[in-house]
């Protein structure tokens, strides 16, 4: 409960803080779900791999970028983090992006943590 709390207030410090953070929290748990499920997919009996296009398409702009990296051989330990990381830092910059400028002081409504 401490930490919603903190967390709102927070958040309620920018103009746009919970449309920011709908935003950017939404994007962060369709990134995560998509690796969740990459990860448990590709470990099943007769999967090729192909499931990880999926990941590759939720990351698409920061994944394209991430690919032009001058590795041996992509290997699967490696990339599934990699392009997990690269979805939560694309989450972040719609974060920093979208939460428009700070407010001053507290906004009403908001109790103050003792």
């Amino acid at each position: 409960m401490r930490f919603i709390r903190a967390l709102t207030r927070y958040v309620t410090r920018y103009d746009r803080g919970t449309f920011a953070l709908s935003i950017a929290g939404s994007y962060a748990l369709i990134v995560l779900g998509t690796v969740a499920y990459v990860a448990i997919a590709t470990h099943q009996p007769g999967s090729q791999g192909l499931e990880a296009i999926v990941l590759f398409a939720v990351t698409a702009p920061a994944s394209q970028v991430l690919m032009l990296l001058p590795l041996d051989a992509p290997e699967f330990l490696f990339s599934l983090p990699a392009l997990a990381a690269v979805g939560l830092l694309q989450a972040w910059l719609l974060w920093m992006i979208a939460r428009g400028r700070r407010t001053t002081g507290f906004p009403v409504g908001v109790p103050a943590l003792s």
